[in-house]
This record gives structure tokens, sequence and C-alpha cells, in this order.
């Protein structure tokens, strides 16, 4: 049985951390999983070192490592094949590192779109030791129905329109804009209301902006709200729609649960979250990222209710069909184990169906 260490960040995202997690799971049957997070703060260096002589001491077979520190530390400490993925969307300065390691190591990338996917190579990174894995969705941990219990405790009523914010609050995200347009809809109508996951950097910012508004009711920040850890999926059972207002890279995986739930979508528009959404089939999209374009697209949405059903049906339809968690976990153990017996990686994607669009972007 392969020894096979997953050595991560400890600045990772949902996305990341729910890789980590599903392929310690996942692949422990086949092989000898054990799952290492790197250490930040002001004695990182020390702390790494200290991961690197233990990484030469456990002798494994591969590394998966995400992040660049992974990467690092993995290439100091291990000869031989290693897995990696950025963390986030990488840098120009990221990539000369990955290129500078890819000289002297055998790494094989793995990229979770397509646009990232592009711009790897675009910059520099070998074809073929880049491949796409997009992320998994696991289904059975989606649940659709009304809670009502949920929103009281987080303090929204039963008649309000409550609009779920995906993933983490970051600069990327740019959730600020989105309580700012819907502080637009709040003055028309008190029922207009946000609800945010409560994790990521710019938790406070988003805060400020309905302060800033008099509207300090107007967003619900679920964990602090609730004093607790949830996980993401728990919010689907209090949101009635979902607002992406992303103004750059962010991770796809709680867009693509936010699919997989049914709940109509509006959105605007880059290179990653148009891989995910198109305007009019599984979102209403925008192409003027303007807190009162956003606003308009929401009552556009509210106003057509065949439109909700046909965007959320499909969006479904498309998360069902391209992000299985099945799908993940086989292409994963389709790479490892390429990657173990020495020969050509080579990620089987899925044959196109109902959401013929998705048919050819990897």
């Amino acid at each position: 049985m392969a020894r096979v260490l997953l050595l991560a960040d400890d600045s990772l995202d949902f996305q990341g951390r729910r890789a980590i997690q599903s392929l310690s799971r996942d692949l422990k049957s086949a092989h000898q999983i054990t799952a290492r997070t790197l250490s930040g703060g002001d004695d990182a260096v020390s702390r790494n070192l200290r991961a690197v002589r233990t990484l030469r001491a456990e002798r494994v077979d591969l590394v998966f490592a995400c992040g660049l520190p992974a990467l690092l530390t993995a290439a100091m400490a291990h000869a031989g094949p290693i897995v990696f993925s950025f963390a986030a969307f990488p840098s120009l300065r990221q990539l000369r590192w990955l290129r500078a390691v890819m000289d002297y190591r055998d790494v094989q990338v793995i990229c979770p779109t397509s646009t990232m996917h592009r711009n790897c190579v675009e910059r520099g990174v070998s074809i073929e030791r880049c491949h796409l894995i997009r992320p998994g969705v696991e289904f059975g941990r989606i649940n659709r129905r009304r809670d009502a219990k949920l929103r009281l405790a987080l303090g929204l009523g039963e008649s309000d329109h409550v609009l779920l914010l995906p993933g983490e609050s970051t600069k990327s995200a740019d959730h600020a804009t989105a309580v700012w347009a819907v502080s637009i809809l709040n003055v028309l109508d008190p029922k207009y209301r946000v609800l945010a996951w409560g994790r990521g950097d710019q938790v406070n910012k988003t805060v400020a902006v309905a302060r800033q508004q008099n509207q300090p009711n107007l967003i619900a920040m679920a964990e602090p709200r609730l004093g607790r850890s949830i996980e993401f999926e728990e919010l689907l059972p209090a949101a009635d729609g979902v607002l992406i207002s992303a103004g750059a890279s962010v991770s796809t995986l709680p867009i693509a649960i936010c699919m997989a739930a049914g709940l109509p979508i509006v959105s605007t528009v880059t290179y990653e979250v148009a891989e995910l959404l198109e305007d009019r089939h599984t979102a209403l999209m925008v192409t003027k990222r303007s807190a009162r374009a956003i606003a308009q697209r929401i009552m556009d949405l509210r106003e057509n209710k065949d439109i909700q059903w046909s965007i959320a049906d499909m969006a479904k339809t498309e998360a069902f069909e391209y992000f299985a968690h099945s799908r993940f976990i086989n292409q994963w153990r389709t790479v490892i184990g390429q990657v173990l017996a020495g020969e050509k990686v080579s990620v089987p994607q899925a044959a196109p169906g109902a959401g013929l669009r998705f048919h050819g972007l990897g």
C-alpha cells in the first residue's frame, strides 16, 4: 500500500480544506493516507523546517502539496513525485516559483478551473504536467427543505427574502458590493435580507456596509450569530436565492453547491464564474458590476417566476452532471495511481450530457 502525504497550508479556504478532507477519507482504502498542516504565524519558518525533517524521516511515496509553502516544503524534503494545487489563483511570482521547482522535481499540477489551467499553461507550465480536476459537491450534505427554526435563530423572518452570499467573505468575493446592492432594495422593501457564512478576512468590512447605511439588521453573519461553527451547506435551508458579487477569481465549490441546491442565482461575471453559470440558462448575470445594476437584476428575477424555476432547475442539472463528488474522487484516484506507477498522467473528463456548454472547457 503506497504511502501518500497530504500537505496543506493552514490558510486554505473552504474549497481547499474540503478537498483535503475528502481525499483523506475516500482514498484510504487504496493508500496509506496521512494529512498534515503547515503552520503560519511568527514561528512559521522554524515549524516548517521541522516539518521538512519529519517528512524526510517518513519516506513517503507521494506528496500532494496544497499551497505554495506546502510545495516548497515538499520539494526540500521529498525527492519523489509531487502532486500540487495552488491554494488560490496564482500570481506571476507564484508561477515563477512553481516553474523553478518543476525544473528539478517531478511535479504534476492540478487546477480546479479551466481558467486557472489556461493561465498556468500560458505562463510557462508544461501542458503535459498541468491538469484539470473540478471540485466535487457532496450532494448528501445538501438539504433544501426550508428550515424555519434556522431562519429564526439567524434573525431572519419567515416572510423575508434572503439572499445567500457563497463562500468566505474575501476581497475577491466582494460581499460588500452584494450588501450594498441589497441595501438599495431593503429601502424599498425591508424584507430583503442578506445571509453570509461569517468566515473570511473581509467579514468586518461586509458588515460595516450595512451599518453605514443605518441598516444593521440587513445582514446575518451566520457563525457569529449562532455562536458555533457550521458547514456551508447548512445555510442553504435558510436561503431563498443566491447572490454572487465576485470581482476577481473566487473558489468555485461554494457556487457549485448553491447550483446543486436548486436556488435561483444572480451573479456578476468573472472568468471562473462564467465557467459555471450562463445568463438566462443557469443564472441571471450582471455585466456591469455595480450595486444598482445588481439590485435591478435581483428585482428582474423576483418578478419572473418562470425564469426563477428554469435557471434553478438547469443549474441543479449541471451541478449533478459536472460536479459529482464521485467524479472528483475517481479523477484524483486515477492521477495518484498514474503518478505512483510512473505513467503519463491523463485525467479522464466527463462525457457531455444535458449541460453541453461544459463540453470542451477542460
